[in-house]
């Protein structure tokens, strides 16, 4: 066990690990509670076991924001494969190369097919995912040999491009909002190009504001790499409370809102640089009180 220990009513904040190939994040969130010993940890959005990059943890009443962290925008680097079709839809699932092999579309071809993949789009979840229908889950029921399609769901895809090309690898760069698979990605790439894809490689470089040159890998992370939870909720509305109105969120009573301030939730109460509180409006927005301590 690790000596660098602090109790946990003491530590709030966030760990940004970059995960391994091959490990599951449960398993990179578990090294990591066993190297800092602080209390039970929460993650933000797994990764599937061939991802690597950005997995981020919560620490103490960080776990407060864990849904909106998981909620948060995400990047990715992808690798395609095309010519073949997956079960999983990515490299750990049984292989079946499309015959006769397909011609290999042009580079102006994949150009043109990836534009059905931006913006607010229909996606089938993988069969092999957490995804639950009828409180089952996919992954689930596929490995008990009874797959079970999921129905579409819309998911966001702010920006998708496309940076390498040497057939029959394709490499594309993805920002999207939660609930979006990348895998689904490639697998409705290769179909629309009539090749059959997979996804063979995926890197997690950003989750909300939180980046990979920020990570740190699982065996490698001290009390030195949490974070304050103020790196997560930077980009988001700020009220900034005196000093000597901070007993007053903790009380639940209600302040001011500055006249014109945008009544937009998620909000936070920031004193000095520190966030006290998510916050919650009233009386037609004049008025704001706090929705959930985070100190």
């Amino acid at each position: 066990m690790s000596t660098d220990t602090a109790p946990e009513s003491q530590v709030r904040g966030l760990i940004v690990v970059d995960k391994p190939r091959g490990l599951t994040s449960r398993r990179a969130l578990d090294v990591v509670e066993k190297q800092l010993d602080i209390g039970p940890l929460g993650h933000c959005g797994s990764l599937d076991p061939l991802a690597t990059g950005v997995l981020v943890l919560v620490v103490g009443k960080a776990r407060k924001i864990q849904d909106l962290v998981v909620n948060g925008e995400k990047v990715y680097d992808i690798a395609v494969t095309l010519g073949a079709r997956s079960e999983t839809d990515d490299a750990e699932g049984a292989i079946e190369v499309v015959e006769p092999a397909p011609e290999p579309p042009t580079r102006e071809a994949i150009e043109a097919a990836l534009e059905q993949f931006r913006g607010d789009i229909e996606q089938v979840p993988p069969t092999y995912s957490a995804v639950k229908v009828d409180g089952k889950r996919l992954h689930r029921e596929a490995r008990k040999g009874n797959p079970v399609k999921a129905k579409p769901r819309t998911v966001t895809v702010h920006e998708l491009t496309l940076t390498d090309y040497a057939w029959p690898e394709v490499k594309l760069h993805m920002r999207c909002g939660a609930g979006t698979y990348a895998r689904a990605i490639a697998r409705d790439l290769g179909e629309a190009l009539g090749t059959g894809g997979y996804m063979s490689n995926l890197i997690r470089t950003r989750v909300g504001s939180l980046e990979l040159d920020q990570a740190t890998p699982p065996e490698d992370v001290t009390l030195e790499d949490v974070v304050g939870i103020e790196s997560a909720l930077k980009d988001f509305p700020r009220l900034n409370v005196p000093l000597e109105q901070r007993h007053l969120l903790s009380r639940g009573q209600s302040l001011r809102t500055p006249p014109g301030f945008p009544t937009e939730e998620p909000c936070f109460a920031w004193v000095g640089g520190e966030v006290v509180a998510a916050v919650t409006f009233t009386n037609n927005g004049t008025r704001f009180r706090t929705k959930r301590l985070l100190v």
